[in-house]
């Protein structure tokens, strides 16, 4: 009881901000790993179009996971912490059978799907050749294993996220990000150093890689969630409470799934427009084959791996807003929403901000220093439109799961096909016309409506006042400007220049890096963002 007691008092049980920066912390480690792994793996391929196969790849195996899989995370997570709430815990535990089952089974469909349509993707999304479109079909069926696996491993991280447990959380991110990589790099080094083989055979064990992980990511969170069973069977023994039968949960598994479903079938639409919509738009450019190429590898290789950085912050917080939301709306405080809300897009705009404008300046030297391409300026010139859309990427899952929390699900579907109709529609002319820069455009236009109107209803809805909001974006712009001007300084100096030695590069912009940062976040106290976000002062000392 005293171990049950420890557990329930936890700080990231109680605390909004400490879970979403928990879960952001394990996603961080997990894409850190992803972005330095991606240094090696890059001269292993040491081609522009196997790193575009791999980056486009894998946005299709991410469409197609989130369509049959995403709702369903976020359905048990709210399930197990509503029952939580209510104190029926074998209703919970009959949530967290169910939900292993129905997860096998989707996944299962997923793949199905993914395999089927292999063929018909690889001939959109590559350049027309044979060979490549040969590559990129077995490519999407090695992928389409993963689909499998993978949800199996949601169904343990929804059940674990249902019951506050972020510290397990966030070491399953990792745990699966660290196996994957260690067999990516591994295998890929032995076939192409050791074995003498083509660089393909490393591009397909990296594929294969996800599933191997995720099947050790399911042995590692089947383990430690036995230690969360027992502990829910010891209070199912006292329980008095009648225990909800299998069908009436399936049925409201269902009904919870299909507006989760729908807001993943159409927000993730991106992924789906960035790797087919977006070819189609360059093909008819003035760009060449091979800029296409390095355009597409720069966006959906490099691109998606540096804008992943700040992006983390969404499946951080989003992972502590369903449980704490749903607690705080089962119980009728209203008051404990108010406030979580505000926390989390507050920290998330901040940390957003900081995050993307590093990436749009430090785009140059670090294609430069550390990732293969074929033209350094096209390239560069890709990832920095990437990472305004990055910031808008990150802002608008966290708002939208605040409007599906909020039980304003109907609202934010209606917008959200509105937006992704405007996109389907805008976006080839719009990368006819402009390249990348069409694309991201489309995007900051789409994203940013559903953006503000999720944010006025939810001020409407629970009496919600965003001046602090507001506040603290424009403070932080102006601490963006004071390091932008440090950065250009420090750059004209020769700090972090993308030219001559490659090494005296990247530790010149490390050091500015951390000089430009070191100004950030001194005028961030300065104006007391970081206090107002993190709830601390300074400590004033007794004379």
């Amino acid at each position: 009881m005293a171990k049950q007691k420890t557990r329930d008092h936890s700080l990231t049980k109680k605390s909004i901000i400490a879970g979403g920066l928990i879960g952001t912390g394990g996603f961080f480690i997990a894409k850190a790993i992803g972005l330095i792994y991606s240094i090696p793996f890059s001269s292993i391929l040491g081609s522009d179009a196997y790193m575009a196969y791999y980056g486009t790849a894998y946005r299709i195996y991410s469409y197609i996971l989130n369509v049959f899989t995403a709702g369903a995370p976020m359905a048990i997570a709210t399930m197990t912490a509503k029952y939580i709430t209510r104190k029926n815990y074998k209703t919970v535990l009959n949530v967290h059978r169910l939900s292993i089952l129905a997860m096998s089974l989707l996944g299962f469909l997923g793949m199905i799907v993914m395999i089927a349509l292999s063929g018909v993707l690889a001939g959109a999304m590559t350049e027309g050749t044979q060979d490549g479109i040969d590559i990129m079909t077995k490519v999407l069926c090695i992928l389409a294993i993963a689909i499998f696996f993978v949800p199996i491993l949601s169904a343990y991280r929804g059940f674990i996220q249902g019951n506050k447990e972020m510290e397990e959380f966030a070491f399953s991110q990792a745990f699966e990000q660290i196996f994957r990589v260690a067999f990516l790099l591994g295998v890929g080094c032995l076939l192409v150093y050791a074995f003498h083989m083509s660089s393909v055979y490393a591009l397909y064990a990296a594929v294969l890689s996800t599933s191997v992980a995720a099947i050790a990511g399911i042995v590692q969170i089947a383990h430690f969630s036995k230690g969360t069973e027992q502990s829910l069977r010891d209070q199912a023994e006292h329980q008095t409470q009648r225990v909800i039968p299998i069908k009436p949960l399936l049925k409201e598994f269902i009904l919870l799934c299909i507006p989760y479903l729908l807001y993943a079938v159409i927000g993730y639409a991106n992924d789906i427009f960035d790797a087919v919509l977006m070819p189609i738009g360059l093909k008819y450019s003035n760009y060449s084959v091979e800029q296409i190429q390095t355009m597409t590898s720069a966006v959906n290789y490099v691109g998606i791996k540096l804008t992943a950085i700040p992006m983390i912050l969404s499946p951080g917080f989003v992972s502590a807003i369903i449980p704490h939301i749903t607690s705080a709306l089962e119980t009728g405080n209203i008051k404990s929403v108010r406030k979580d809300i505000l926390d989390c897009i507050n920290i998330v705009l901040f940390i957003g901000l900081f995050l993307s404008f590093a990436i749009l300046f430090y785009a140059k030297p670090l294609f430069y220093t550390l990732y293969y391409t074929s033209d350094l300026e096209l390239s560069a010139n890709a990832v920095q439109w990437i990472a305004i859309e990055g910031l808008f990427g990150t802002i608008t899952p966290v708002v939208s799961s605040m409007m599906m929390a909020c039980r304003m699900r109907k609202k934010l579907l209606s917008q959200m096909i509105v937006a992704a109709v405007v996109k389907s529609i805008i976006m080839v002319p719009m990368v006819m016309w402009w390249g990348v820069a069409g694309n991201v455009i489309s995007t900051i236009l789409t994203y940013g409506w559903i953006i503000l109107y999720s944010l006025r209803e939810m001020a409407r809805a629970y009496s919600i006042n965003f001046h602090s909001t507001i506040k603290i974006a424009i403070q932080t712009a102006i601490c963006l400007v004071a390091m932008g001007l440090v950065m250009f300084g420090l750059q004209y100096l020769g700090l972090g220049a993308a030219q001559g030695s490659r090494m005296l590069c990247f530790g010149g912009m490390l050091l500015n890096g951390i000089i430009s940062s070191v100004v950030f976040f001194g005028l961030a106290l300065y104006f007391g963002i970081i206090q107002r976000l993190f709830h601390f002062r300074f400590k004033k000392r007794i004379a």
